[in-house]
């Protein structure tokens, strides 16, 4: 191949794995790596104004088109920073390659205490699948390839290379590189067949199936596979927040998706349903940890584990049948084993039917908490107008915030997979943000919306900057209730009206919309309801990045109460049963 830099070689193997993007900020322990990327064609540097948001735009490149998303920092206080939000991905099992510079080789592993020196190593262990220092030029090929091959591989998560810079500068001769399918799997994992055969048999044997789709769903795009399925079984189906759009809300038997997120329909589903199969599913939080009061373990009740992670087989639940496999793959195998034994199913259709009735009731209850058409605005009108609004769009949403989430869940709908996304597993706040800058930066034709909190927004306004240079028209929808609500809300329902004082919780009267045009973009301020979709229109038709600053009132969620029962579970206190106080 000739001679190449540390950071030539590198950007030719992340080429090779058909990277487009490397998401990063400029500084002197990469410096190689970006003359490296500005003079390699096909992939670029993309610059961000926080090392954390390059991360979260790694994770959301990676969320949105299923492929690896790359990031990188410069020594030191950017590789701590890059750090934060690379733990979003680890706690959502998402591919993303976080490249770090490192002192140089001469005084790094061991550490001398030379500026911005860290060991990162150490730092990033608990929060990656896999990572490793290159400590000689010539690994670098041979390490690029074994991160994307463990990123990749049975459940998919962040990985992370440790470069001292003098390598990245270093030149050497190159042999060619190989192709991805040379070093890692490109099939896909098939699942015990005796033991799919037993699931078939227990499905059709049972009165009220139940499929619940996670994330694992999504990772393996088994999601037609997954509705294929259920309507063979003409079972009950949901999906965990990690697999939204799994099932479409557009689908008859829909009755709400997110776990408890989706409603009382979807409990009453998980504690009713004589047979589970829970498919690509970790049983997180969403889900009770498969406790009450989300789920009630019953001896009769049946659950089917399919994840393509064996250690996550029966790790929270008790399982009957556990089996590891790629989903797509035991999917299609289970439908064949269905359709062999003639699809001669028992399933009560009427609960079928009365979960989807349960559903449209619980939709009618919440009604009086919407506020009127003077306002003011309040949460959940306002995240059921920008649902309408979006409905037939095929707009891809990011859900940022704290009761922001709880109603985002009942009105932005996913339509299909990868529409809608969530810091499931992390609890991130502000990296709706970035992760809409990545969606739209992939998917340049659709209409990217982020619905967040004030609180989540000013974590990350900055870039807005990003999206103005790099001309990525997101429209942000800002719920400004003025202050952490969802943290005040829990105060209040736990120790009552007085809990609050004298804590400071709440923020100055910031106008989000002139601070964005401060940057650059369009910015409006809502203080109306009927000027919501108004708004929402004259945002997109000005071909900027937007921000709608929405004046809300904080009306808590009836589910609120659970999410209290789930977090606090095993904690001494007096958990609240279903809203708290109005705030």
């Amino acid at each position: 191949m000739g001679e190449y830099t540390g950071g030539e070689i590198l950007a030719k193997a992340l080429k090779r794995e058909g990277v487009r993007y490397v998401f990063g900020i400029s500084g002197h322990g990469i410096i190689a790596l970006l003359e490296a990327l500005r003079k390699e064609d096909g992939i670029d540097f993309f610059s961000t104004r926080h090392e954390e948001n390059a991360a979260h735009m790694a994770d959301g490149w990676a969320r949105s088109t299923g492929r690896i998303g790359v990031c990188c920092s410069t020594v030191g206080s950017g590789v701590a920073n890059l750090a934060s939000g690379l733990y979003e991905a680890y706690a959502d099992s998402s591919p993303v390659l976080a490249v770090t510079a490192s002192a140089q080789s001469a005084i790094s592993y061991p550490f001398v205490g030379a500026l911005e020196d860290l060991d990162s190593l150490s730092l990033y262990r608990p929060i990656t699948k896999w990572n490793a220092a290159v400590h000689q030029w010539s690994r670098i090929p041979e390490l690029v390839q074994k991160a994307f091959r463990e990123a990749l591989t049975g459940r998919p998560g962040p990985v992370h290379l440790d470069i001292p810079l003098d390598i990245l500068f270093q030149k050497e001769e190159a042999a060619e590189l190989a192709v991805p399918e040379r070093y890692r799997p490109s099939g896909r994992l098939r699942g015990d067949q005796g033991l799919t055969d037993k699931a078939a048999r227990l499905l059709l044997e049972a009165e009220r199936p139940l499929l619940v789709a996670g994330g694992g769903v999504i990772a393996s795009e088994a999601w037609k596979e997954f509705q294929s399925l259920a309507d063979c079984l003409g079972a009950a189906a949901t999906c965990t927040p990690m697999g939204s759009g799994s099932v479409s809300s557009h689908h008859s038997r829909f009755f709400g998706d997110g776990g408890w997120l989706g409603g009382n329909a979807v409990m009453r589903a998980l504690q009713e349903a004589d047979v589970i199969l829970a498919v690509g599913c970790q049983f997180t939080s969403w889900l009770g940890l498969g406790k009450p009061p989300v789920m009630q373990p019953r001896p009769q009740q049946k659950i089917i584990h399919i994840d393509i992670d064996p250690t996550q087989l029966g790790k929270k639940v008790p399982i009957d049948i556990g089996i590891a496999g790629d989903a797509k793959a035991v999917l299609a195998d289970l439908l064949l084993a269905v359709n062999e034994y003639g699809g001669k199913r028992r399933t009560d259709g009427a609960w079928v039917k009365g979960l989807v009735e349960t559903y449209r009731d619980y939709l009618k209850s919440l009604e009086g908490m919407l506020g009127g058409e003077a306002g003011p605005i309040t949460m959940g009108r306002l995240a059921k107008e920008v649902g309408e609004y979006l409905a037939n769009k095929e707009a891809m949403v990011t859900i940022d915030g704290g009761m922001v989430f709880h109603w985002a869940f009942t009105y932005l709908h996913a339509y299909g997979p990868r529409c809608r996304f969530f810091f499931a597993g992390g609890g991130h706040l502000g990296c709706g943000h970035p992760y809409a800058n990545a969606i739209k930066l992939a998917f340049p034709d659709r209409p990217v919306v982020n619905f967040c909190g004030d609180g989540a927004f000013g974590l990350t306004l900055q870039e807005l900057d990003t999206a103005v240079r790099h001309k990525l028209p997101v429209v942000h929808v800002v719920n400004n209730d003025g202050g952490w609500g969802m943290c005040k809300a829990g105060a209040w329902a736990l120790y009552g009206e007085k809990a609050n004082d004298g804590i400071d919780q709440d923020f100055s009267p910031a106008d989000y919309a002139e601070i964005a045009k401060g940057f650059g973009c369009y910015g409006e301020r809502v203080i109306n309801p009927r000027y919501i979709k108004p708004a929402l229109e004259r945002a997109f038709k000005s071909g900027k990045p937007g921000v709608l600053n929405v004046a809300t009132q904080l009306v808590p969620h009836p589910m609120f109460g659970v999410m209290a029962q789930v977090v606090f579970q095993g904690v001494p206190l007096s958990m609240p049963g279903g809203p708290p106080p109005e705030v």
